[in-house]
């Protein structure tokens, strides 16, 4: 884990509303289904102002009650201008590293975040602001966890 400050950080995609409770206990969740429609709608191709960066990202915004309320979910890209965009500025983060084999691997490494944070003497405190899974070449995931600071 490492911290790093995101500075600036435009994202654009399709989004759902969801909370833990209701992914655990349903298959598919919405956040599948959502990847789902993502993809089945060629929604990256409708979206105007995208960068030259093609990474794909998850991002969990407007937390409702921390980690046990309902929470936005977006399949993203990164977009050069800020009509209907989630906007990261000057948000600092915990940044978990992993690689695998998707979908386990993202599993896998929010399983890290939340037995992370579950120690309540953690260096660090979840922001609950904007958190997101940036998704790297050759299976590798980067998850960054918003904090306090």
């Amino acid at each position: 884990m490492k911290t790093h400050r995101i500075k600036r950080l435009l994202l654009s995609g399709l989004s759902t509303v969801t909370n833990n409770t209701h992914e655990f206990e349903n298959s598919p969740g919405k956040i599948e289904t959502l990847w789902a429609d993502y993809v089945e709608t060629k929604t990256y191709s409708k979206t105007f102002n995208t960068t030259k960066e093609h990474h794909m990202y998850g991002v969990y915004s407007e937390y409702a009650n921390g980690k046990d309320g309902d929470y936005k979910v977006t399949v993203a890209v990164e977009v050069s201008k800020n009509k209907n965009a989630i906007l990261i500025e000057n948000q600092k983060y915990l940044v978990f590293k992993n690689k695998g084999e998707l979908p386990q691997i993202v599993i896998d490494t929010w399983s890290q975040v939340w037995k992370y944070f579950e120690d309540d003497n953690s260096e660090f405190k979840r922001a609950f602001t904007i958190d997101f899974e940036k998704y790297m070449e050759n299976d590798e995931i980067e998850l960054y966890i918003s904090i306090n600071g």
